[in-house]
């Protein structure tokens, strides 16, 4: 199975590139799909559950470290968001592991390619949603 991965990054956090999530998962091992945001105090429940519900196995946010958010409590607000879309997601029988949320400092690719492949390990494990909800 080759598991559909969004990700929505702070456009002040991660600086990652397509070509470098490429390199990190060759394009044959998953389908990831990356959204900028201006901070990831501006993702929405429902882009959460639209990513799932349009097929993909997995949705990630990447923002800023705890404490270091350029419009102060932003990415605490996604991590709220992120654990209600999950929440949602149980009580539809999805699982609650669909979405995730991970704090990686500007410039740090080393941990963003750790949490890219754990994601897609994820993703692997629990599969695309039409089978889990059949």
């Amino acid at each position: 199975m080759k598991p559909q991965i969004v990700i929505y990054c702070c456009a002040n956090s991660s600086t990652i590139s397509e070509e470098d999530v490429e390199k990190i998962i060759p394009e044959d091992q998953a389908e990831i799909r990356i959204s900028r945001l201006p901070c990831t105090g501006r993702t929405d429940v429902l882009y959460l559950l639209r990513a799932i519900e349009t097929g993909a196995t997995l949705a990630m946010i990447v923002g800023c470290l705890k404490g270091q958010c350029q419009f102060l409590e932003g990415n605490l607000r996604a991590g709220m968001r992120v654990r209600y879309a999950n929440r949602l997601l149980a009580e539809a029988g999805l699982g609650e592991d669909r979405i995730r949320m991970v704090h990686i400092a500007a410039g740090d690719e080393i941990s963003f390619a750790a949490a890219l492949r754990d994601a897609v390990a994820r993703a692997r494990e629990i599969g695309p949603w039409m089978t889990a909800a059949a």
